[in-house]
């Protein structure tokens, strides 16, 4: 084997010159050396790193490597400087080599040193396992040439439960195929917390049996959500690439990767393509139940903790800033703050926890260590000589024990408090003032997590939706009032016409009339209704007119003489109590009829109701609040959505906010805000659902459409059939209080008034909030929502053209165009509106469903 000479004087000049220019950068320097990937077959090229950050290199050492690895590349390095929020610039830098193994076994690569500002430093051991055989494919094994490679790559191959490990998935891209595009990596996730993988990637070169390949590495981290010999994977991952057409002129390998081969006459063609990883084995350990501290809260790696405290000479009630950090590799996420030992005599303030860069740049150096901490504020309630210690639990997965850190003591130098102005007064000290206390702020939100609590029932949507102000039915029910009110003014007005005709002495002689006219049932009754009549016409005076006499004298001999009227005949009588007898029989006919037709309608609904259905929603959907309260985030998440899609689909705010839930819980946090925003434009008014919009907006600071007005906003708390019921609430109150007013005449005058008023306060609101409010189907027309993370708007339709903004997951667009696999948008941002470009496959629509259900 022969050596490659590993350096470069050029290359060296350039660092050199560099590394003088930056020296304002004077703090301690960290080297890590590491190789990626850590698994290969013989004769594979991997790349062996050293990372230097915050140092100056004078000179690149010759590795020192074992006999069976050779190095097979000079080296190559690069730098990369960057300013954290404090303005310190931090300087990184990496040295690569590419190496390779002659024959399988697990070979140790030993420290290399290095003259680092002046000083030798060494770096860490590196070990490299070489494997005979491999999953890779290639054109060795008989697959395609140009298709990709996909594999998944674990830190560990056992760990506990709970435990954070590396890892990393590599894609290798043959060097002939060109990359237009890479998706996002997407790994299943049931049984596992993954935080999501990257955009951007390392990217290295190797060759595998005498075929070169660009190796893109993108590293994530893990833990397992319960215990047992489970599986890994698979990843898959979506791209588009340019390959040689078949038949047509070959790739001239002497150019670089990735050059566009079609200016040297090769034909290409894009090609989409879905590269899916086979599954890793893992065995996760349960955490043990022995020495298992009260206060552990689910932590589990390997931490380091410390306190600082000013001021350190104080008086009693003069707060004392505490600085807890907690630095080392583990799940940080599960930590909660350090307890006081001893808090008897202080007083305690909510902690506030923030996140504290690390030394190493988490880009470059794969690295799981962190570093956290928390700020809280004590007051003294009595003295005392130090600040008690602090202490945290863990389970240390490298010690396999349970693990309490706790802090020194801080020695204080405490002075008691001022005498109050009671103490004196008894004293009979004049002149002085009691001691302000210093202002305590009130404690402030601090969301890290939503909230659930779901109903257990489900209110679903109808599968159609009509708008009131839309109906038929309603308008014309709402003409009622209108009618009842135009028949008690005609009513009122003919009774007060005919109470004037029938006053005084013209009334008299129209109702005699009228008793006159009615019908008589013999003809003595006929005579003494026309007797009456005349009385009452002479008005008690003496009759002088000889006809009037003559009726007199008629009904007086009819009446007193004993002469009575003829009877009817008997066959008339008869053929009138036939003729009633019929009617008789009908009408009971028709009753006992509508009877037995409601007799059978009420049957046949019980036995409707009776008929259990195989599967209830209702049931699914407690099925699914059940698997939630377990843990399971992935079954409960496929239970809700199998409602959604279900023909017609079982819709209900309910269901949106359990699946946002199950989103969230998986980390898939912009599906999550698709399903709250979904939720909220049937339930506003929910503050579990406003709380976990908040909670997401704080974290992923998305975009979203506003309403155009305070009132439009306003309207939005009530559906429009809401807003017409209160309106209509009003109305009849007005009416009711015209028809009291009309009825009552001026003694209901005062609570007419106070009805119309009332009314009026009801109807004026609720119509104009429903006249402004803004219809459902514009609300969710053409709206999409971004549901991948690290999104871009572009000026055009291709990635290479100048951006426009960044859209967190969970941002609202409105679509403009499609074409082929790009969308025109228009983006929210401020007071004003942009517009560009995004891939279509980064955007879910809002409302897939029918509108029209949208409020």
């Amino acid at each position: 084997m022969t050596k490659v000479i590993c350096e470069s004087s050029s290359a060296l000049r350039l660092l050199a010159f560099c590394w003088l220019a930056l020296t304002g950068i004077s703090h301690a320097a960290t080297v890590r050396a590491y190789i990626q990937p850590d698994k290969a077959r013989p004769n594979q090229i991997v790349t062996y790193v050293i990372a230097i950050q915050d140092g100056s290199i004078q000179s690149v050492p010759e590795l020192r490597l074992p006999l069976q690895i050779v190095q097979r590349t000079n080296v190559s390095p690069s730098q990369q400087m960057s300013l954290d929020s404090t303005g310190r610039r931090s300087l990184s830098t990496q040295l690569t080599w590419g190496v390779a193994a002659s024959e399988p076994g697990e070979f140790v690569i030993p420290s290399q040193i290095l003259s680092i500002d002046g000083q030798e430093v060494s770096t860490n051991e590196v070990k490299l396992i070489v494997e005979a055989g491999s999953s890779l494919g290639g054109p060795g094994s008989g697959e395609d040439a140009n298709q990709p490679i996909l594999q998944i790559e674990l830190g560990k191959k056992e760990i506990y439960q709970g435990e954070v490990m590396p890892l990393t998935c590599s894609l290798y891209v043959p060097r002939q195929t060109q990359i237009r595009r890479l998706g996002l990596i997407d790994i299943v996730k049931s049984d596992f917390a993954i935080a999501r993988f990257p955009q951007q990637s390392d990217q290295t070169m190797t060759v595998i049996d005498g075929v070169g390949y660009i190796v893109y590495t993108f590293r994530s981290t893990l833990s397992s959500l319960r215990a047992g010999d489970l599986k890994v994977g698979p990843a898959s991952l979506e791209m588009l690439v340019e390959v040689p057409v078949e038949g047509g002129p070959q790739m001239d390998r002497r150019l670089p990767p990735g050059f566009p081969q079609v200016y040297f006459g090769v034909q290409t063609e894009p090609r989409k393509l879905v590269v899916k990883s086979p599954q890793v084995s893992l065995k996760v350990l349960p955490l043990p139940t022995e020495g298992k501290p009260a206060s552990f809260s689910g932590a589990v790696g390997d931490f380091a903790l410390s306190a600082t405290a000013t001021p350190t000479e104080l008086t009693v009630g003069d707060p004392v800033a505490v600085e807890l950090l907690v630095e080392g590799t583990g799940n940080f996420d599960a930590l909660t703050t350090p307890a006081l030992t001893l808090p008897s005599g202080w007083k305690t303030y909510p902690p506030k926890r923030y996140n504290v860069e690390g030394q190493l740049d988490q880009n470059q150096v794969p690295t799981l260590e962190r570093k956290i901490g928390y700020s809280q504020v004590f007051i003294p309630e009595a003295v005392h000589t130090a600040l008690p210690p602090f202490e945290m639990s863990y389970f240390s997965s490298s010690k396999k024990q349970y693990i309490t850190l706790r802090t020194e003591a801080i020695p204080l130098n405490m002075k008691p408090a001022a005498p109050t102005a009671t103490t004196e007064a008894t004293t009979g000290t004049a002149g002085a003032t009691a001691p302000v206390p210093p202002p305590v702020l009130d404690p402030q939100p601090d969301i890290t997590d939503i909230v659930i609590k779901p109903s257990p029932q489900s209110r679903w949507l109808a599968p159609t939706s009509t708008l009131l102000i839309r109906s038929s039915s309603f308008w014309t029910l709402q003409a009622l009032p209108v009618g009842l009110v135009l028949l008690a003014g005609i009513l009122a007005i003919t009774h007060r016409r005919r109470q004037a005709r029938m006053a005084g002495r013209a009334g008299e002689i129209r109702a005699a009339w009228a008793a006159f006219e009615s019908g008589h049932s013999s003809d003595a009754d006929f005579l003494r209704q026309a007797a009456q009549f005349i009385h009452v016409a002479e008005a008690g005076h003496p009759v002088e007119d000889p006809g009037l006499k003559a009726i007199l004298n008629r009904y007086e001999t009819s009446n007193f003489t004993g002469t009575g009227a003829t009877p009817l005949p008997a066959t008339e009588r008869r053929q009138i109590t036939e003729a009633l007898s019929r009617l008789f029989k009908q009408v009971i006919a028709k009753v006992s009829l509508l009877a037995l037709i409601g007799l059978l309608a009420c049957s046949s609904i019980q036995a409707q109701t009776a008929t259990p259905a195989a599967t209830s929603p209702d049931d699914i959907y407690r099925e699914a609040l059940a698997e939630m309260d377990k843990g399971n985030f992935a079954r409960a998440q496929y239970l809700a959505e199998s409602l959604v899609k279900k023909k017609p689909p079982q819709l209900s705010p309910e269901v949106f906010q359990l699946i946002g839930h199950a989103r969230y819980r998986q980390d898939d946090l912009g599906r999550a805000v698709l399903w709250y925003q979904r939720a909220h434009l049937f339930d506003p008014r929910g503050p579990e659902l406003r709380q976990n919009l908040l909670h997401l907006h704080e974290r992923l600071r998305f975009l979203s459409f506003t309403v155009k007005s305070p009132l439009a906003e306003w309207s939005l708390w009530l559906t429009p059939n809401e807003w017409a019921i209160l309106a209509s609430v009003g109305f009849w109150l007005v009416a009711l209080a015209i028809l009291w007013r009309i009825l009552a005449g001026r003694r209901a005058i005062g609570g007419a008034i106070t009805l119309s008023v009332l009314g009026l306060l009801l109807f004026l609101p609720a119509a104009s909030m429903a006249a402004i409010r803004p219809e459902g189907v514009e609300r969710v027309h053409d709206i999409s929502i971004v549901t991948v993370p690290e999104v871009k708007a572009y000026t055009a339709a291709t990635v290479t053209s100048g951006t426009v903004m960044d859209l967190p997951p969970g941002s609202q667009v409105r679509v403009l165009e499609k074409r082929s696999t790009w969308t025109y948008v228009e983006i929210p941002s401020g007071t004003e509106t942009l517009r560009g470009w995004v891939e279509g496959g980064a955007l879910t629509p809002l409302w897939i469903w029918d509108e029209a259900l949208v409020p």
